[in-house]
């Protein structure tokens, strides 16, 4: 049953609703269908731009935190040699006065590498060392005219004893056909003297006659008598004028033996007092120089490394002269980027190696402090050096491809090495200006 009292307010509302209703019955229809579609428009470029810039923010904040930030520090080195090295030091203080090799060439055992001028005493204000090598230089001077004197002298006599024995040759020679000349002359007149003898037995020769062949005979006999004392005569004197030169040039010989000695104990001398002014570093065996530490001109002190040979057939090592700014963060095992000078990175590419050995003590620390008449002075020139360590890098590879060609590093030649110095997380590179304020704050 219907409440009565509803029923005039629903009739109203019914009469209210012919009244509005459209003149279109379809449309009423339609509007009155509860299955009617409702299409809602929606803003997409907004949420596509949230989105973007969300994902930047994103990305910039993981890069923050997870990016790293790496500083490389260029230092420079040469390739040395892993095995055969030889050490060549400095025996004394000095200043290198030349070098006479390149670092990378081949040498022989005893040639001489480089040349020290030693530090000289002075007495005086006048240096010993060089009063001495002057007095050495004038004594060696008079013992090499005295020997070429000498020599000269014994060169000129050398055939005058052929020459006197060529010559008493000739005379003996003339003597004796002389004599056979005479023996043959004195044998014909004794023959004649005989002869007229027996004519004077048989009275057909006189005394007078005979008397007169007798003295021609003995005439003979006195010039062949004469002629072998003369012979005599000769082959004496020859044998003491040969025994005078032989004499001669025995002391001329000594002579120049002494001086020879002389000579050879004045250069020995001159030797010791160069040793003491100059000093010569020779390679002790035959190899490769694989470094050269010193320039000309530079000063060296006693038990200072000057050079390094090693052999051509080892392994290179690269050797770098690391300064202290870029060898904190330096380990063993670390990647280094090499660039060789003979093979330029831009036409050639890159090459790498690892850390093997970082030396704890540095090759060249710095001079803070100088005396100066007694007191302690700062040099401000050392205020900006630092100290520098070796630090060795074994290459990944000896060779170098250069158009299509492995071609060898070459012991001695230099390049240059990147090491990373400082390897930071980004937020933290970032904050560092707000963290060195809080600090001074």
């Amino acid at each position: 049953m219907s409440d009565p009292a509803s029923e005039p307010d629903t009739e109203a509302r019914d009469s209210e609703a012919q009244d509005a209703a459209p003149a279109n019955p379809t449309a009423a229809f339609q509007k009155r269908r509860p299955g009617a579609t409702i299409h809602l428009q929606q803003d997409r470029g907004a949420t596509w731009m949230a989105w973007f810039f969300g994902a930047i923010i994103v990305t910039v904040v993981a890069a923050l935190f997870l990016g790293r930030f790496a500083r490389t520090e260029s230092v420079r080195g040469y390739v040395s040699a892993s095995s055969g090295l030889t050490r060549l030091d400095a025996q004394a203080p000095g200043i290198v006065q030349s070098i006479d090799v390149r670092q990378g060439d081949l040498v022989r055992r005893g040639q001489r590498i480089m040349q020290i001028q030693l530090r000289e005493q002075t007495t005086g204000g006048i240096s010993t060392v060089s009063a001495n090598q002057r007095s050495l230089r004038e004594r060696q001077a008079n013992l090499k005219r005295e020997q070429l004197r000498l020599s000269a002298y014994l060169d000129s006599t050398r055939d005058d004893e052929r020459d006197t024995e060529a010559n008493v040759a000739g005379v003996v020679r003339s003597f004796d056909e002389q004599e056979k000349v005479l023996r043959e002359g004195l044998r014909q007149q004794e023959d004649m003297v005989r002869r007229i003898q027996k004519y004077l037995d048989k009275g057909y020769a006189t005394r007078e006659s005979l008397n007169s062949q007798q003295r021609i005979a003995l005439d003979y006999a006195r010039q062949l008598s004469e002629l072998r004392a003369r012979r005599a005569e000769l082959k004496q004197e020859t044998a003491e004028r040969l025994r005078a030169q032989r004499t001669n040039v025995t002391e001329k010989a000594a002579q120049l033996a002494s001086a020879e000695n002389d000579l050879s104990a004045v250069e020995a001398q001159l030797t010791g007092v160069n040793a003491q002014s100059r000093l010569d570093i020779v390679a002790p065996a035959d190899g490769q120089v694989a470094g050269l530490f010193v320039e000309p001109g530079a000063s060296v002190s006693a038990d200072q490394v000057l050079a390094i040979m090693g052999d051509a057939g080892a392994e290179p090592l690269i050797v770098l002269e690391v300064p202290a700014r870029a060898i904190g963060l330096a380990k063993v095992g670390q990647d280094v980027v090499l660039k060789y000078d003979a093979f330029p990175f831009k036409t050639f590419g890159i090459a790498h190696g690892t850390i093997t050995v970082i030396s704890d003590t540095p090759l060249r620390s710095p001079t803070v402090a100088v005396a100066s008449a007694g007191d302690v002075t700062v040099d401000p020139e050392s205020l900006n050096r630092q100290s520098t360590y070796r630090v060795e890098v074994r290459p990944d590879a000896r060779t170098v491809r250069a158009y299509g060609v492995d071609e060898p590093i070459r012991l001695g030649s230099t390049l240059s090495a990147d090491i990373v110095v400082e390897k930071r997380r980004l937020i933290d590179w970032m904050l560092d200006p707000i963290q060195a304020m809080r600090g001074r704050g």
